[in-house]
């Protein structure tokens, strides 16, 4: 009788379990009546993470994404192609500003339940011609969920060119939207941005399941190794042969350190400006470049290819030895992202994207 009881302890265990997972699922469903015949394709993150579709009749469809696992909050888009091969790529009203003015978002929240419903407008450029298969438009306002409202309730801007002035308004939008993961994801994207003292502080206006998160204790974690970033010592780094060595030579006064990847057209197309002023052999500076690829093989194609004489280095992405890169860096995960220090680590000057020759050369003259 015990083993039965136990048998069945363990069954109902597992059908609740699956009856939550069951329940995590969004559930997308509108009528647009000037929306053509077609697919309506669901995507995540980026609109080339196609994760989902379902047909379009009449302008109604209704779409059910049934999520596997405990996953936290994830950004949501859609676009559809009619019959006659038209994509229409969607963006929705909202309530916050970029620069001063009103701002359209691609994206939504993966909440429980998104209505739209309404009439499409076309989105006119005017300085972009685009194909007559493609099309912007602007979704009819939806309806969603919390993560989502807070959202679309942030100005885009809100994160960048960090200030005093900016922080206490984030606060302010924190504690107004203490769950939003749309905050925490650009708080955690954000990090090296605020000091530590800063991220601490926001990071304690979080309320309720939020807390609780991966994203919130990661980031919470890594402030804490922030605090100690004077007993942090800087790792060695794999190079092409597969030795580790040394990322910075004392020897040179000072160093020009560039986060770069194979697939990153921007940082491919910095390569030749980079190669330019290291031929002018300047003897106070040093170059090194370090890699964030996942695929060592791609890696070691693209110096090859591109012929980069000075110091090449790689990371992992999600190590102890790139979250250390991170800190002493100040390095925010988007690259090309290049960043002069010196021998104490102190950083001199810095640039995020695609530097021009003027820029790059003015960067490596910063003492």
């Amino acid at each position: 009788m015990k083993i039965v009881n136990i048998l069945l302890i363990i069954l109902l265990f597992f059908y609740s379990l699956s009856c939550s997972q069951k329940e995590h699922k969004t559930l997308i469903k509108g009528n647009i009546p000037n929306l053509p015949d077609g697919t309506l394709y669901l995507y995540k993150d980026e609109s080339g993470s196609r994760i989902d579709s379902t047909e379009t009749k009449n302008g109604v469809f209704q779409l059910v994404h049934q999520w596997r696992g405990n996953i936290e909050p994830v950004y949501l888009g859609l676009d559809h192609i009619d019959h006659k091969g038209v994509l229409r790529a969607f963006s929705f009203p909202t309530n916050a500003r970029y620069k001063g003015a009103g701002w359209e978002s691609q994206y939504f929240f993966s909440d429980s339940v998104i209505a739209i419903n309404g009439k499409l407008k076309d989105f006119v450029t005017k300085d972009l011609e685009l194909s007559e298969k493609y099309k912007l438009v602007t979704s009819p306002v939806i309806t969603a969920g919390r993560q989502t409202e807070a959202l679309y309730h942030t100005d885009r801007d809100l994160f960048d060119d960090i200030t005093l002035e900016k922080i206490n308004s984030i606060k302010e939008k924190i504690q107004q939207y203490p769950y939003s993961y749309h905050l925490l994801y650009q708080l955690e994207r954000n990090k090296n941005n605020f000091s530590v003292y800063h991220v601490k502080a926001l990071l304690n206006l979080f309320k309720g399941d939020i807390t609780q998160s991966s994203t919130y204790k990661k980031l919470f974690a890594y402030n804490l190794k922030r605090s100690d970033q004077k007993y942090l010592a800087l790792p060695l780094l794999e190079e092409a042969n597969g030795m580790k060595a040394k990322i910075l030579d004392s020897s040179y006064k000072k160093h020009l350190v560039i986060f770069w990847a194979s697939w990153c057209g921007p940082c491919r197309e910095e390569i030749p400006l980079l190669k330019k002023e290291h031929d002018k052999k300047n003897p106070l500076v040093e170059f090194v470049s370090i890699s964030i690829d996942t695929d060592k093989t791609l890696w070691k194609k693209a110096i090859q290819e591109e012929q980069m004489t000075w110091k090449q280095l790689i990371v992992s992405n999600g190590t102890p030895t790139y979250e250390d890169l991170q800190i002493h860096f100040k390095f925010n995960n988007a690259i090309p992202y290049t960043v002069l220090v010196d021998n104490n680590l102190k950083i001199l000057a810095f640039s995020v994207g695609l530097s021009s020759e003027k820029d790059l050369n003015k960067l490596i003259e910063t003492d």
